[in-house]
Order: structure tokens, then sequence, then C-alpha cells
């Protein structure tokens, strides 16, 4: 046994512990809107905090000294004064932020709370429906991928497909397949005013909070809400998207051939997929241990409680993308932008 190797993997271990026991802070933290507090009040000592945020300054202090020591807030010893920085606020207190990343442990709460669904399904090789999580798993997810996309969809990825955004400013058809809460069916209604748009996602209470959202930002008539599987909805569009779900659907190939048949002639289907290379060992790093955790925690199970059941997983890289897309009935299948966490396949008939 190498002695330095062990020691190594010893203190990677206790890293990840030390991340994994802020995940119940993290949400007490979100849900009593202590991070809000703390950015409002300023620098101040722990009383303050304590009472701007009404809690008892004894769970208060520790709280702060956690997150101080994740380096999640910050300590003025000299003044004895607890903050947080401007980058601080911006991925834990602004929920506008572009950089807003705390949503991340609603996802990771619910993934615990949802681990006996999980273990009984790896003894019995069966699927856990996706509405079988726990009620934070969608909040968080939504709340995870909406910084993702104010900061990429517009900006960056859809202006690498230049016919998508013609076809959109003209007045086209728009079709988010597999929505959620809406954050992207959203954007896109906001960004292109007189493209028909449409969200469909097959969980219920999903769709009915993106008609919440929607109508709370003004864009209730811009854009239409459908409880619909990804191979049942109806109409031809100009564009359709899969926006991170494709691989948890159970029939990617069906789903991306019931679009295909949806597309007018000369549609376009876009796909954003979570980041991964083609190869198992491309795989083996901090980005890969966060998407194959949650795979095998939401993503597989999802697919295998579904019809087929391919379980493509959410490391399934471009390679298997395409296959699939081409299996599908599509002949041109280009990947047109990638980033440390994502990457854009568009698909032309």
């Amino acid at each position: 046994m190498d002695t330095k190797k062990l020691k190594a993997l010893q203190w990677k271990v206790f890293e990840n512990v030390a991340a994994a026991q802020l995940v119940p802070l993290m949400r007490i933290g979100d849900e009593l809107k202590l991070f809000s507090r703390l950015a409002e009040a300023g620098p101040c000592d722990n009383a303050v905090f304590a009472e701007a945020a009404g809690i008892h300054p004894r769970y208060s202090l520790e709280w702060l000294c956690a997150m101080c020591a994740a380096g999640y807030a910050s300590y003025d010893s000299d003044a004895g004064h607890f903050f947080l920085s401007p980058e601080q606020v911006a991925v834990f207190a602004d929920e506008d932020s572009t950089s807003l990343m705390i949503g991340a442990y609603d996802s990771l709460a619910s993934l615990v709370m949802d681990e006996p669904k999980v273990r009984a399904a790896f003894k019995t090789g069966e699927g856990v429906p996706w509405s079988d999580h726990h009620p934070c798993f969608f909040r968080g997810t939504a709340r995870f991928f909406k910084p993702v996309y104010k900061s990429n969809l517009l900006s960056r990825w859809l202006p690498k497909i230049p016919a998508l955004t013609e076809k959109l400013e003209a007045g086209g058809s728009f079709a988010d397949v597999g929505c959620g809460h809406g954050v992207s069916t959203m954007l896109i209604a906001q960004h292109f005013p007189t493209a028909r748009v449409v969200g469909y996602d097959f969980h219920g209470p999903s769709i009915e909070e993106a008609r919440r959202l929607a109508a709370d930002a003004g864009l209730a008539a811009r854009v239409t809400y459908e409880t619909r599987s990804a191979k049942d909805y109806d109409g031809r569009f100009d564009v359709i998207s899969f926006f991170d779900c494709l691989h948890d659907m159970g029939d990617p190939v069906g789903a991306a051939m019931h679009a295909f048949r949806q597309l007018n002639d000369d549609g376009l289907l876009v796909i954003i997929e979570p980041f991964a290379g083609d190869r198992l060992e491309d795989n083996f790093n901090v980005v890969g241990q966060m998407f194959y955790s949650a795979s095998t925690m939401g993503c597989v199970p999802a697919s295998l409680a579904q019809e087929v059941g391919l379980a493509l997983g959410a490391q399934a890289g471009p390679s298997k993308l395409s296959i699939v897309l081409r299996q599908a009935g599509f002949s041109d299948v280009q990947t047109v932008a990638t980033t440390a966490t994502n990457i854009v396949l568009c698909a032309r008939k």
C-alpha cells in the first residue's frame, strides 16, 4: 500500500464529507433566508445578525462559522463582524443573479430523502418515476438551471444557430419539450415577443408552477404550457428543443422521432445536455462526479421507470446523442457550442 496515496484518498473523503455536511445547513440558510438577511445587514456581529434574521443567536453563530469555514461567508476578525462579499451575494443571496448556485442544494436534499427508493431500485432493476421525487427536487432543478440559461441561452448558445434566430424573430413557432418550471421557455418568450412559444412537460405539478411563474412575469399571454409527454404533443413547429432532459426520457429515440415529425420541413431541433466526453475516463473529474452522481439518483431511475427505459444517463456524450438523433431520422447533427457543464447540438432533417 502506498502511504501517500492512502493519505490523499482519506483527505479527499474528508473534503467530500465536509462538503456533504453543508447540505442541511444550506437548506436551512435558504429556507430561512439567512443569506439575504446577512447581505442586507452588512458587516455585523452575531447578535445583530440573529435579531435581523429572527433566529436564536446560538444557532446563528454556529451556522455563520460553518459558512465562513466553507468560504461561503466572510469574517472581519478585527471588528468581529460577519458579512457576504459581492461574489458570495451573487452565488447565494441574489435570486436574479446569473451566478446563483444555491438551488443545487434543493436537489441534493431531495436525493438524500429519495435514497431508499433508489436503493430498492438497485436490487430490482426497476425505475423510480420522476414524480416520486421529493417536491424540492423540481424547484431545485429549475433554480439550478436558471442562471445557466440566463447566462448562456440567448447570448452564447442560440446565436450559434443563425437560422433559429431568424425564424423566431420572424414570428416562428417554438416548442420546449420537457420544460419543467418553464425557465427556458420564458426566456425565449421574452426575447422573441412575436414568436409562438409552447412548453410541454409530462409532470403536471411542474406545468402548474410554470403557468404561475409565467403569469407573475407578465408572460401568460405569450407562452402556453401543456401537460404532455415528449411523444404525444400536437402541432407543427419551426424549432423544437430538449433542454437538459433528453437523457431522462425512457425513449429518447422515440421522443426525437416525434420531434422530427412535428418539425416543419426546414425546422430545427436543439438539444442541450450536460457536458461529457465520449469515453468513460474523459469524465472522471469533478464535473463528471457531479453528473454521474445526479444521474445515478435521478436520471437513470427516471428513464428506467418509462417505456423502453434506454437510460442514456447524464453523461451520454456527443457520440451517443448524435446516434440517437440519427436513429430518429435527422441527417444533419452538429455540436454548435460547449461549456464546462453543457453541450449544445443542432439537428436538421
